[in-house]
C-alpha cells in the first residue's frame, strides 16, 4: 500500500469533524489565548494599555458588538485588519474574554439590572 492510500484511510477513520479541522465553540478560555497572541502587544495583558498611544478595550461598550467586530476584521485608524489571520470563531472568543474581564454579563443570561427592572 502506498502512502497516499494510507493517508486516505487515516482521513477517512478520523471521520468528517477531523477532516474539516471543526473548531471548538467560542469561549473566554480560547478568547484569552487568542488576545494574548494577537491583541496583547498593543492593548496590554489582561486588557491594561500603559500610555494613550491605543484603545482601552476595558472602557468598550458591552453593548457594541457590531463595531468590535467591524475594528478587529477591517481595521480602524492605526489598528490594522485581522481578517483573514484571526478566525471568525478566534473574534467571537475574544469578544468573550474581554467580557469577562470587563465583567459584562455572560450571553443569554440578564443583568442584574435588567432583572430589576423587570420586576
Amino acid at each position: 500500500m502506498d502512502l497516499r492510500a494510507l493517508a486516505l484511510i487515516g482521513a477517512l477513520a478520523a471521520g468528517p469533524a477531523a477532516a474539516q479541522g471543526e473548531a471548538p465553540a467560542p469561549s473566554p478560555e480560547a478568547g484569552r489565548k487568542a488576545y494574548t497572541s494577537y491583541c496583547a502587544r498593543c492593548h496590554g495583558l489582561n486588557l491594561v494599555v500603559s500610555g494613550g498611544a491605543f484603545f482601552d478595550l476595558r472602557r468598550f461598550p458591552a453593548d457594541d458588538k457590531a463595531r468590535f467586530l467591524q475594528s478587529v476584521s477591517k481595521g480602524l485608524r492605526a489598528m490594522p485588519a485581522w481578517e483573514g489571520i484571526v478566525k471568525p470563531e478566534q473574534i467571537e472568543s475574544i469578544w468573550l474574554y474581554i467580557g469577562s474581564v470587563n465583567g459584562w454579563p455572560a450571553p443569554g443570561t440578564q443583568s442584574a439590572s435588567t432583572s430589576t427592572q423587570a420586576q
